[in-house]
């Protein structure tokens, strides 16, 4: 005689199917409504902000808050560039910013010059990313990240990048950006004013990264007939007095204005003649200091501009 086979306990029916779905559904309520009041958000911006749902077709440049220092974020279908890298203590934020946008290696780093609120941080992301290109300005054996920058430039060419010094006119795509070196006045006293000078075009929005550049790279810039006439500007120097004249920012006519800042800084940064000059040529303000990182978004030669508080 043939054993019987074993009568399921629990018949899976459409009724069951039925509360089951209801059951996850007020599960799921639950829980966003629960991280909602815990953490004060909902659980998909913090899954978005991990990375999850992140759309790569989109294009945009983030000024990533990286308190007193600079580093942008360029981002083109799926390709990147990281315009400085901040102080050394900026790589942790550097690092959560491109992997949030699934960056496993950066296409171009650019160094605007070798201050370490600037370069500081090169050496850490290079540890953490592969860098295809490396563009750097003249090598200064009396700047404080000129070391660690040399180390950088081995390191890339080790691992088969490319290494090259800036020089004005260099140009290169990251997807969609044309990115172009549009001044480097590497015989000026100042570092500062030795800033690499950075275009980055879409679509007809132009994006003006000036690194620290001062009043004297400023004027050589109007008195070279450059076009440096823009759209979005990251304000020179972290809104510094010795930086952004009216003139200069009367040339540049941005719409959108990023400063890159630390919070309460010693410097008294920006300065309230800067921010009013600003004003004076319509430019809408956003600080780092007070807005986290600054995000546009570019789409069919319009700007979208988020930031993170």
């Amino acid at each position: 005689m043939k054993p019987r086979a074993q009568t399921m306990k629990h018949k899976i029916t459409k009724h069951t199917l039925v509360l089951t779905a209801e059951a996850l559904i007020a599960a799921s309520v639950f829980v966003f409504c629960f991280a909602k009041l815990v953490f004060g958000t909902d659980l998909l911006d913090a899954l978005s902000r991990n990375g999850q749902g992140f759309d790569e077709s989109q294009d945009f440049v983030k000024i990533m808050d990286v308190g007193q220092a600079d580093s942008i974020l360029i981002y083109s279908n799926g390709y990147c560039a990281v315009v400085d890298t901040g102080l050394a203590s900026s790589a942790g934020a550097i690092s959560e910013d491109l992997s949030s946008a699934h960056i496993k290696n950066i296409d171009t780093v650019v160094i605007s010059h070798l201050h370490e609120d600037h370069a500081g941080g090169l050496e850490k992301i290079s540890q953490l990313y592969g860098i295809s290109n490396l563009i750097v300005p003249k090598s200064d054996p009396t700047a404080d990240s000129d070391a660690s920058v040399s180390r950088v430039k081995t390191l890339v060419a080790n691992k088969n990048g490319n290494v090259y010094t800036a020089e004005p006119g260099m140009n290169f795509k990251i997807g969609e950006f044309e990115i172009t070196l549009i001044a480097y006045y590497s015989s000026l006293s100042d570092m500062n004013d030795r800033s690499v000078t950075v275009m980055a075009e879409i679509g007809g929005v132009k994006f003006l990264l000036t690194g620290d550049a001062g009043e004297p790279a400023e004027s050589a810039m109007i008195k070279d007939g450059i076009n440096f006439d823009c759209d979005v500007l990251k304000v020179g120097h972290h809104g510094s007095n010795t930086s952004n004249s009216l003139e200069f920012l009367k040339k540049a006519t941005p719409e959108y204005a990023a400063i890159s800042v630390g919070k309460n800084n010693v410097y008294s940064h920006p300065s309230d003649k800067v921010v009013s000059s600003l004003g004076r040529v319509g430019a809408k303000i956003y600080r780092t200091d007070e807005n986290g990182d600054i995000t546009f978004y570019v789409g069919d030669g319009k700007i979208r501009a988020e930031t993170e508080k």
